[in-house]
């Protein structure tokens, strides 16, 4: 392997990428985005591309899609937390807002850190169960605690959101209950929460192809985030992609299985 080639420089700086988010300046975990350069070195852990005169980025292979020879051009996009729109939480959005005259103004806001992921329901839940539940989702972390529920929803390909909200009088004929339809290497079909109104706890139901494929009883709303992980969460949000933008070659045996 030849060697590193750094500039003449006074300083360098290098960005790892792995399994985790990074840090910024306040301590807060914040969503990297995609490097484009050149492959400079292989190691047996790391790939080194060089991202400008004096910057590299080095990559964990354990979580690389694909791992380029020397002197590739590669596009690497690491994990980034996401709404389902499928929009990065980072991303500046527009607001707009009305001042005491009643002129409407706009603004570009940007956040940092990151900002709470939302369920997107078509009507607020009028049950105060169900909102409890959909706010639970979104606040609550993950065991990797990197991600909320919500978060781990999306990153599960979560779609055709579907609620149960009855009026509280009927809560034991009818849960208060937010479906999903989901699809990972662990389940593929709808994955449901319910509230128990007898047991005041959660259920957990996995259906497939019309059927009852597991439920999961008295789900204490602390043990919720670990019982959904268990059944739907595969893993695979964590793989760093590499994309090669020319014509490069991948180096065999790189790629985890």
């Amino acid at each position: 392997m030849s060697p590193i080639p750094f500039p003449r420089t006074r300083s360098t700086s290098t960005t790892f990428f792995d399994d985790q988010l990074p840090h910024n300046v306040f301590a807060m975990r914040f969503d990297p985005c995609p490097v484009e350069g050149r492959v400079v070195a292989l190691t047996d852990e790391a790939i080194i591309v060089k991202t400008g005169r004096a910057a590299f980025a080095a990559i964990d292979r354990a979580f690389a899609t694909q791992c380029p020879s020397i002197g590739t051009t590669v596009r690497v996009t690491p994990y980034f937390r996401r709404n389902f729109a499928g929009e990065r939480l980072e991303a500046p959005r527009r607001e707009n807002w009305t001042d005491a005259q009643g002129q409407t103004h706009g603004m570009h806001v940007m956040t940092t850190g990151g900002h709470i992921t939302r369920i997107p329901l078509s009507a607020k839940p009028t049950c105060p169960y169900l909102a409890n539940l959909v706010e639970q989702l979104e606040i609550m972390r993950t065991p990797d605690s990197l991600r909320t529920i919500a978060n781990m929803l999306v990153d599960a390909k979560a779609e055709a959101i579907e609620i149960v909200d009855p009026a509280e009088e009927h809560l034991s004929d009818t849960p208060p209950e937010i479906s999903f339809a989901v699809a990972t290497e662990k389940f593929t079909g709808r994955v449901a929460v319910l509230y128990d109104d007898g047991t005041m706890s959660y259920a957990v139901e996995l259906r497939a192809a019309g059927a009852m494929a597991e439920r999961i009883a008295n789900v204490k709303v602390t043990r919720l985030a670990e019982v959904l992980a268990d059944r739907i969460d595969d893993g695979n949000w964590r793989r760093i992609h590499v994309e090669m933008l020319d014509a490069g070659s991948v180096v065999q045996g790189s790629v985890p299985q």
